[in-house]
């Protein structure tokens, strides 16, 4: 029986030699030592009357530690390898659900012992975040998908901390090759400054689609996305400075209807737009008397008729005004960006 283990521990050595495993170097030979010392501490001393399962037993999780070590033991220290593990343990388990567990945990321990406690923490995780998977289910498919893949984030963000974004890294990297796609393709439209709007914003979507698909899309233009990338484009914000009001608000609106708004979303957003346009009105009148006054007074007497042109122009907003411009702000000396400010 001790020759037969011994020849089992033989063949597993040389099948890990020859696998190439990955051992830190800064650890010397204390992975070595654990594994050794793991491997031996499964071995029987003697037979036992389910001698021939246990042999079984121990064969398998053998077996299993020397595939993970092939498998994932060169980078068996990043989150994200660690994570791989998790369709092995289910998989165990379906094929066994009375001893996949135990025999994925000696598996991991057996061929990782310095890293096995992280990872099996991280399998609990993981089984947690299937779980709420599992009965948020309907409910996420109901989800538009922009808004669905916001609330898996969320929950991958409370359960895994910042491992979050190595452990889905692939997931994420693709997401972000998309955005920078679509700014490529905004800086592309800046450039091409011959351009109508109403081309502008056609080409803005059909960039969309083809990045994002037709969904996405269809969230981007909802959620005003879509909207605030036209209207940041200087070119855009040159052609309606140049246009009368009237007609710059009628514009406006034409190009948000291009992006599918329903029209009483593009009423509520015409609203918006002239409540802003007064405030600008007022702001700008504000700013003409108050360099007036600033030309013509100093000291107490002119921060005293700075404290009542402000009462005058903004009334209970006063005081916030006042303290912007303690701390060098000036909200009406910023660039005025038409369906946006």
């Amino acid at each position: 029986m001790r020759a037969q283990s011994w020849i089992v521990l033989a063949a597993f050595t040389g099948l890990t030699m020859a696998g190439g495993i990955y051992i830190a170097q800064e650890a010397g030979n204390s992975d070595v030592q654990k594994r050794d010392q793991a491997i031996e501490a499964r071995q029987p001393q003697a037979i036992s009357p389910h001698g021939d399962s246990t042999r079984q037993a121990r064969d398998r999780v053998l077996e299993l530690a020397v595939k993970y070590l092939e498998t994932y033991g060169e980078t068996i220290h990043n989150p994200s390898t660690q994570a791989q593990l998790y369709n092995e343990r289910r998989a165990l388990i379906d094929a066994d659900p009375g001893n996949g567990a135990q025999l994925f945990r000696d598996a991991v321990e057996t061929a990782f012992p310095d890293t096995a406690a992280q990872i099996l923490t991280l399998m609990a995780n993981l089984d947690r975040y299937h779980e709420w998977l599992d009965d948020n289910e309907l409910r996420l498919q109901a989800l538009q998908p922009l808004q669905r893949e916001t609330e898996l984030w969320q929950q991958r963000e409370a359960l895994f901390g910042a491992l979050a974004s190595q452990i889905w890294g692939e997931e994420a990297s693709f997401l972000e090759e998309k955005s920078q796609r679509f700014q490529q393709a905004v800086s592309n439209l800046e450039e091409s400054g011959e351009l109508q709007l109403t081309e502008l914003a056609h080409q803005l979507h059909t960039s969309a689609e083809e990045i994002y698909g037709s969904d996405m899309t269809r969230q981007f233009a909802g959620s005003g996305a879509l909207g605030h990338a036209l209207f940041s484009l200087d070119s855009v914000q040159s052609h309606l400075q140049q246009l009368p009001p009237n007609q710059r608000q009628q514009t406006i609106t034409d190009l948000r209807r291009q992006f599918g708004y329903p029209e009483d979303a593009l009423e509520r957003m015409a609203k918006q737009d002239q409540i802003r346009e007064e405030k600008w009105q007022n702001g700008n009148a504000y700013m003409e008397k108050r360099q007036d006054l600033s030309r013509r007074l100093a000291g107490e007497e002119l921060e005293s008729e700075l404290n009542r042109l402000r009462e005058e122009h903004f009334g209970i907003a006063a005081p916030t005004i006042a303290r912007e411009e303690e701390e060098g702000f000036y909200r009406f000396e910023r660039p005025r960006r038409y369906g946006l400010n």
